[in-house]
């Protein structure tokens, strides 16, 4: 009877150790899920416009509590728009799935029919101005409205997602490469907008030579550049950064330089690890420098893998510097 006992009082502790051991599995699965529940509570966005025609804008904005990033894409090739309200404008009629991600977590999908522009306008309404066929990337570009009775302006230039200007003549300057859209609307009257193309030429990638490799931390080519302004919705945006930027390493650069070595990755695909118009430069151990493309280029063409490769970032998790210990002579 005691040997009894002893095991029975044994086999209660398991048993009262295994619920409890499920017991704190379960709650933490419940919490987890939870916690993504209250990320992902976005469901929809809103989109307000007169009408859904070729050249009219739209408006599109997301209203979640709790969001801080947004990304979305339009499905014409047009840039993508980092801010929570952006107003955007169709060329062609069609149906455009629209894609909102909001906090690198939730995506919204709505789509989107654009039906041609109704014969109904009084051209004579219509914002008259005048652009050059293109424009140097960098280059200031003077705009002036010659509408008759226009009181209120609005001008848009395709790249910061909100008006750019509200005055009668403005400048602008075009910081990313590729065919923008310029609209014009006056007297509040978004009915009548006028919509203009322009193509912004790429400017030429500078090499910047340094005369001798001292240091881990190389000469910092990018002290002149101005620090990029707090975080506001209703300031323009100056860095576009890839999707995959965030989780970019020394490790994992050296695996995305083997499958560009294998021919598995286009240019396009290894850019989305760089901050799109802020690309690094390339510091080989002997002090040779080169740009991202030319780098790119390189390891493309011998097919070989590279070696000890350390990135430098800054505050805006943008890879800034890439050295290379240049092992393999042969190989670039």
């Amino acid at each position: 009877m005691f040997v009894f006992g002893k095991l029975k009082g044994y086999f209660d502790i398991k048993v009262v150790l295994v619920f409890l051991s499920v017991f704190l599995l379960s709650s933490f699965v419940i919490i987890i899920n939870l916690n993504n529940d209250e990320e992902c509570r976005v469901r929809e966005f809103k989109v307000e416009a007169t009408s859904l025609e070729v050249g009219e804008l739209i408006i599109f904005s997301d209203v979640s509590q709790n969001a801080h990033s947004w990304r979305w894409y339009f499905g014409d090739n047009s840039q993508i728009s980092f801010r929570s309200k952006v107003g955007h404008i169709f060329m062609k009629e069609g149906e455009y799935l629209i894609r909102l991600i909001v906090n690198n977590e939730c995506s919204i999908e709505k789509l989107v029919t654009i039906v041609p522009k109704k014969n109904a306008i009084d051209n004579s309404k219509m914002p008259v101005f005048s652009v050059a066929s293109h424009v140097l990337e960098g280059e200031k570009i003077d705009f002036e409205d010659r509408t008759e009775g226009a009181k209120s302006w609005e001008w848009r230039f395709g790249e910061s997602g909100k008006v750019d200007s509200f005055d009668e003549k403005c400048s602008y300057m075009f910081t990313s490469p590729g065919v923008k859209s310029i609209s014009l609307i006056v007297n509040n009257d978004y009915k009548h907008v006028t919509v203009k193309e322009i193509f912004v030429v790429p400017k030429k990638e500078e090499k910047i030579k340094i005369e001798k490799y001292k240091s881990d931390i190389p000469h910092n080519p990018f002290q002149n550049i101005p620090d990029a302004p707090p975080e506001d919705v209703n300031a323009p945006v100056k860095v576009s950064k890839g999707p995959e930027i965030g989780g970019t390493d020394d490790g994992k650069l050296e695996s995305l330089l083997e499958s560009v070595a294998k021919g598995k990755t286009s240019y396009d695909n290894f850019l989305k690890h760089f901050c799109k118009y802020n690309l690094p430069i390339v510091i080989y151990k002997d002090a040779k420098t080169s740009t991202l493309r030319e780098f790119f280029n390189a390891v493309k063409k011998k097919g070989d893998r590279v070696k000890d490769v350390r990135i430098q970032k800054d505050t805006e998790d943008c890879i800034r510097v890439i050295n290379v210990d240049k092992k393999h002579k042969h190989y670039f």
